[in-house]
């Protein structure tokens, strides 16, 4: 996931996203963190707080990201929403997104979790730490905010231990862990290969896209859609049978 893309889901919501990037730098830059004057700009603190802890304090890489981030947000509110659903995908590293795509799979989850106000469920058959790292630290933040996220696990996800053990540190740090639940499926339970982010039971992701590194970073050809509206409580439904069904909480 690139700057540009972090700090367009920060800029999202503004109303004039370069007045709002000229703030963001500004916050990115100050010696020392202040919420207040980030709360006062319409700016998440806790997302504020993120970007500084990635971007660091070198002023061109800040001002670079901040001016990348508004004109992201300017070009996704150019793409009109004509329907119900987006395709979303995965290309390899350099390759343009054809006519009728938009999005891609990295960019659309951390949309939906830094624009989460209440619940995010993640599940999915295999996780590792470079792909997690892309969601990390906005994970960690909705949790400071208040946002509830389960995350149902099966079993034979080899490489998940270590990806989860780095996301309950990031939310130790910056976030509330008591808003973190685990959901593993037993062994008998069914083989749980969905791949689906939801959030607020209203917006969800739903493709062929793993949380690796592989999936997310452009090495896989991924495609999926991101779906609005009733449907995606009946995607809420379904995970509620699996989780009651095949799984025990941690």
């Amino acid at each position: 996931m690139d700057d540009a893309e972090l700090v367009g889901g920060v800029l999202d919501a503004a109303c004039d996203p370069h007045h709002a990037a000229h703030q963001l730098a500004d916050l990115l830059l100050a010696p020392l963190a202040d919420p207040a004057a980030a709360a006062q700009a319409g700016l998440a603190p806790e997302l504020v707080e993120v970007l500084r802890a990635r971007l660091g304090d070198d002023p061109d890489r800040v001002n670079t990201a901040c001016q990348q981030g508004a004109a992201w947000v300017l070009g996704r509110r150019s793409v009109a929403a004509q329907e119900p659903w987006d395709l979303v995908a995965s290309l390899p590293a350099g390759t343009d997104l054809p006519p009728g795509l938009s999005r891609t799979t990295g960019e659309t989850m951390v949309q939906l979790v830094v624009e989460a106000t209440t619940t995010l469920r993640l599940a999915t058959p295999f996780i590792d730490r470079p792909g997690m790292s892309f969601l990390c630290e906005p994970l960690a933040a909705a949790t400071a905010r208040g946002v509830r996220l389960e995350i149902l696990l099966p079993t034979r996800s080899s490489h998940a231990n270590d990806a989860l053990n780095d996301l309950e540190n990031a939310i130790i740090r910056h976030g509330a862990i008591d808003h973190l639940q685990m959901s593993r499926f037993r062994t008998d339970a069914p083989w749980a290969h969905l791949k689906v982010l939801t959030a607020d039971s209203s917006v969800a992701y739903i493709g062929s896209a793993n949380i690796t590194r592989a999936g997310l970073a452009g090495t896989n050809l991924e495609l999926g859609v991101l779906v609005r509206g009733s449907s995606v409580q009946a995607v809420e439904r379904i995970l509620d049978i699996y989780r009651e069904s095949g799984t025990s909480t941690s």
